[in-house]
């Protein structure tokens, strides 16, 4: 069979089967699943693995538990279905973050776990790249796709339209009942190496002063990741 396709930065479904082979088996929905290729890797695992996306046809690996339905809508599952929940560069796609959270809060049961990924526009590079040119990293606004051409462009964060902040991830997973547990990424990036490290040394001396509590605000991750990984506890 051809490998399936990766819809994520380089690492990135390495590092969330990383998270997920921590916790104890049970059932996951993934979604979006894309061709499936993450699904594999964590049914491997032991978990018993559900495939939701918007376009059933587009998923490859047929496990017999793939369901088709649209993020931004409400979810065709009752309430604590599911031990966890994945979702991997799925939250920038969608109009409605707030709504998309609430719904993975209502399916993951009590002391589940959400696993949720999306490009990091905080980085120094991202800051800098909207500094010079009025984008953000991963977010240049090209002209809409048809959705049956979204799986075929290369460039797949043309349909990239809600750049989410730690600060708004943080407020919407608390408001929706879930506590961070760690924040993880792929990788480091950094460009600009020249005026890098002053950049840097700024923006933590400006930062620490309004949010001299949060672990995460000024760390590495969030400076120089190139997506973020968020793992939290349903409470």
């Amino acid at each position: 069979m051809e490998s399936l396709r990766r819809y994520s930065g380089k690492g990135v479904h390495e590092k969330v089967s990383e998270c997920v082979k921590e916790f104890m088996r049970g059932t996951i929905l993934d979604a979006p699943s894309g061709q499936g290729a993450l699904s594999e890797d964590i049914e491997a695992l032991g978990f018993k693995l559900f495939l939701g996306d918007i376009q059933r046809e587009n998923i490859l690996y047929r496990n017999g538990r793939c369901i088709q339905f649209d993020l931004n809508k409400s979810f065709p599952f009752k309430d604590g279905t599911f031990d966890y929940v994945v979702c991997v560069e799925g939250i920038e796609h969608i109009e409605n973050p707030h709504h998309l959270i609430k719904e993975f809060a209502r399916l993951v049961r009590r002391d589940g776990y959400l696993v949720i990924t999306t490009p990091n526009v905080m980085t120094i590079k991202s800051r800098l790249k909207f500094l010079f040119y009025g984008y953000l990293d991963f977010f240049e606004y090209y002209d809409p796709l048809l959705p049956e051409e979204r799986n075929k462009t290369e460039v797949y964060y043309q349909q990239h339209i809600n750049p989410i902040f730690y600060a708004e991830m943080k407020l919407i997973l608390e408001k929706c009942g879930f506590k961070i547990c760690r924040v993880e990424t792929n990788k480091k990036v950094k460009k600009w190496k020249s005026i890098y490290p002053f950049i840097k040394w700024l923006v933590r001396k400006k930062t620490k002063k309004i949010f001299p509590m949060d672990p995460y605000f000024v760390s590495d991750t969030i400076l120089e990741g190139q997506i973020l990984i968020f793992i939290a506890k349903h409470l």
